[in-house]
């Protein structure tokens, strides 16, 4: 399984200070943990995560409290005494409110079960990426290998060629040979040079593009390099014969595949969501409130008897008095005893019945079945892309070993030729062109040997990769 590669790579080698050669397997270990895009992709992990929790919260039912405070001037109904009040009055109300859909045609449960599906494609995302990582790396170093081989190669010859140099430097002072056969020898070590120095620029090249996938500080470049494994290509691997196994494995386990899948599953969720839009949905509300206001007054005391004059006896200036009357004196009403008075609850039931929405609702649902036919189409795509991707690694490590073989071959015998040359020309009896064109195809046989030698190994890791093997270098 793909997954069981990452956690054997984060437990190999958990850390990799400056300076210190690395492995292969330490480059994918420490890029699992530093690469920005391979970081990225984790935190996307994050954001599905919330998403889910959000589409859960939405199937829950809404709680809030509200309070207020304030003053009023002017004419108005006090809303707790009913009555008008004209004096600046204070107010204050508190309540709590609840809601929920108790029907919405499953919509809320189908995007709930979406959330956690999309949460499960970012997860095999993530390892798709790793993955990736994994297989550049692996790339890159095998690149540098590679070109640490040409660079060698191209010392070899550049040495060969610069003792040469030296040897008729001697014959030329000596007066056996003409100053020409010199001149012509300088010129192929000056070429040899710029090859060589072509050579190592592409060397170090090789090195800075590991460096930029660990994303390493380029200035550090000077002390960064790799352990050299003395690699032999396994010419009997059992890949070579059918790489049915590395096909039927990756299909089954790789998280692309698994991306996919849940992908289909996640655009069915997306077409159930579109249908419960025809659906009627039902909801319900509860509030439950009290206030306090500075106009509710109440009385004090038992109250006293007032009698008022209405008028006097005829002829008299006797008064004549009211009937008694019992006045009171009023306060405001206690802030407490008005919340206990003043409270009110409330609960609604609300049902919506889609009658017509300008095919928003139709439209909706022709996007979602769209949407499923594509998905159920790019996972059949990326099972013909991985296919197709294990398939031409299986040619093409066929290939770069019948290379390799024949170009052993070659080295073989453009040694034995060159070797043959060498000796007659050193004594004269061939001349710098046959010398040149001897060392020359000696080169190509040998940085063919690397090449196809290297292609082969990666192309081998790459099956054994898909298989379900942990890429590694022995």
């Amino acid at each position: 399984m793909m997954s069981r590669l990452s956690i054997l790579l984060l437990l190999l080698i958990p850390f990799v200070s400056k300076g210190q050669e690395w492995t292969l397997d330490s480059c994918i270990s420490y890029a699992f943990q530093n690469n920005l895009a391979i970081r990225i992709s984790e935190q996307n992990i994050k954001l599905s995560e919330i998403n889910e929790t959000t589409a859960l919260g939405g199937m829950l039912p809404t709680l809030n409290a509200q309070g207020g405070h304030g003053y009023n001037w002017g004419q108005r109904i006090d809303p707790f005494t009913n009555q008008f009040a004209s004096s600046r009055i204070q107010t204050n109300n508190f309540g709590l409110a609840t809601g929920m859909n108790l029907f919405g045609g499953f919509q809320q449960y189908n995007t709930y079960r979406q959330a956690e599906v999309n949460t499960d494609i970012s997860q095999k995302d993530y390892e798709k990426a790793r993955n990736d990582m994994a297989l550049n790396i692996a790339s890159a170093y095998l690149n540098i290998l590679l070109n640490r081989e040409f660079m060698q190669i191209a010392q070899r010859t550049l040495d060969a060629t610069t003792t040469q140099v030296t040897r008729i430097e001697k014959l030329v002072s000596a007066g056996q040979l003409a100053q020409g056969n010199l001149n012509d020898m300088r010129a192929q070590q000056a070429s040899d040079n710029a090859n060589f120095v072509s050579a190592s620029n592409n060397y170090k090249l090789s090195k800075l593009s590991l460096m930029q996938l660990l994303q390493l500080d380029l200035r550090t470049a000077d002390s960064f390099d790799i352990i050299y494994p003395n690699l032999e290509p396994d010419e009997d691997n059992a890949l070579l014969s059918s790489p049915s196994v590395a096909v039927e494995s990756a299909l089954n386990n790789f998280p692309e595949i698994k991306s996919a899948q849940l992908k289909v599953v996640s655009a069915d969720f997306g077409r159930k969501i579109a249908r419960g839009g025809y659906s009627p949905s039902l909801s319900a509300s509860f509030s439950y409130g009290t206030g306090y206001s500075g106009a509710a007054m109440i009385t004090t005391g038992a109250g006293t008897e007032v009698s008022y004059p209405i008028g006097t006896i005829v002829g008299t200036e006797i008064p004549v008095m009211s009937i008694p009357q019992l006045v009171y004196g009023y306060k405001v009403k206690p802030f407490g005893d008005q919340l206990n008075d003043n409270i009110n609850r409330s609960l609604f039931f609300t049902l919506n019945v889609p009658l017509f929405n300008g095919f928003n609702t139709r439209a909706s649902n022709k996007r979602a079945e769209i949407n499923v036919l594509n998905a159920e189409l790019q996972l059949e795509q990326t099972k013909q892309q991985l296919e197709q991707t294990i398939y031409k690694a299986h040619a093409d490590a066929v290939a770069a070993l019948a290379t390799y073989q024949s170009s052993t071959t070659s080295v073989e015998t453009s040694q034995k030729s060159f070797d043959w040359i060498k000796s007659r020309y050193e004594q004269g009896a061939a001349n710098n062109v046959e010398y040149n064109d001897a060392l020359i195809r000696l080169q190509n046989a040998q940085a063919t040997q690397s090449r196809s030698k290297y292609e082969y190994i990666f192309k081998l890791k790459v099956l054994e990769f898909y298989e379900g093997k942990t890429i590694r270098l022995k």
